[in-house]
């Protein structure tokens, strides 16, 4: 009779990240570096890195505001802000709080101050 043999197993180790490694990460994104390339750089899935850094509270390029961030814009511009100041405070371009703006009824400024 044959022993039944056992088939290796494949331990597989999760990549550790410090927090220097973070902290660079977080500066090369901010600079415009993409997830996919710090990911593969630190050698762990975009989608890990991706928790990682939301984690820590970094808002992505290319995501839409929320309805409480177009809220926010719709006060803060109403309140006498400019579009790129707006945006500026959270994490969006001037185009992406314009563009938002009419979702709320509001119509924007020219550069005097006059409704458009």
């Amino acid at each position: 009779m044959r022993s039944a043999q056992k088939q290796p197993t494949h331990i597989h180790q999760v990549k550790r990240i410090t927090e220097a490694d973070l902290i660079e990460t977080e500066k090369r994104y901010r600079a415009g570096a993409t997830l996919r390339t710090l990911a593969s750089d630190l050698g762990i899935s975009r989608e890990r890195l991706s928790r990682l850094l939301r984690e820590r509270g970094v808002q992505f390029r290319f995501n839409s505001p929320t309805d409480g961030d177009i809220a926010e814009m719709i006060r803060n511009y109403q309140a006498g802000e400019s579009l790129e100041r707006v945006g500026e405070r959270l994490g969006f371009d001037a185009h992406t709080v314009r563009k938002h703006l009419p979702d709320g009824g509001f119509k924007t400024r020219d550069s005097h101050g006059q409704e458009r």
